[in-house]
């Protein structure tokens, strides 16, 4: 259960900065922080209470954007993961809604789409990321990120 979850998380991380720079808004480089907090999750045969055991608790994860990641877009940054493919990418504004989906080697799906905010130090998104096949899950999230500096490694 933890590694589908897991999955998930990442996949919600990862959507959020490439689906900015996909829609020509301007982000800074550096180092970011991003927070991924889960407020809903279903999953096959979870036992009682676990998904309210993780609701409302943030998982943080550090990413660097560099000026050549940003400069290149997400569908290049994804061409290193060819399991993931954008759908639909809509902009108004600051205003971005995303779709992704990704076919992990495991087999099945995990489709996430998203309403997200920007500015060019920080974001809120929300999504719903659903997974199919041998571990079926829904996961509904919030993910705030903020940039807190230089990019240290």
């Amino acid at each position: 259960m933890k590694r589908g979850f897991l999955a998930a998380v990442v996949l919600a991380a990862a959507v959020s900065p490439c689906a900015v720079i996909a829609a020509g808004i301007g982000i800074m480089p550096g180092q970011w922080d991003i927070a991924v907090t889960t407020e809903s999750m279903e999953m096959e045969g979870m036992p009682p209470g676990a998904a309210n055991a993780m609701r409302g608790k943030a998982v943080h994860l550090q990413h660097c954007i560099t000026p050549a990641d940003a400069a290149k877009g997400p569908q290049e940054m994804l061409k290193s993961d060819k399991s993931c493919t954008f759908g639909r990418i809509s902009t108004t504004g600051n205003v971005v809604h995303a779709e992704i989906t990704c076919k992990p080697a495991g087999g099945g799906t995990m489709h996430s789409v998203s309403d997200s905010t920007y500015t060019p130090t920080g974001f809120t998104s929300h999504g719903r990321t659903v997974m199919t096949g041998q571990m079926k899950m829904t996961v509904v999230a919030t993910t705030v990120g903020k940039r807190v500096g230089a990019c240290t490694k």
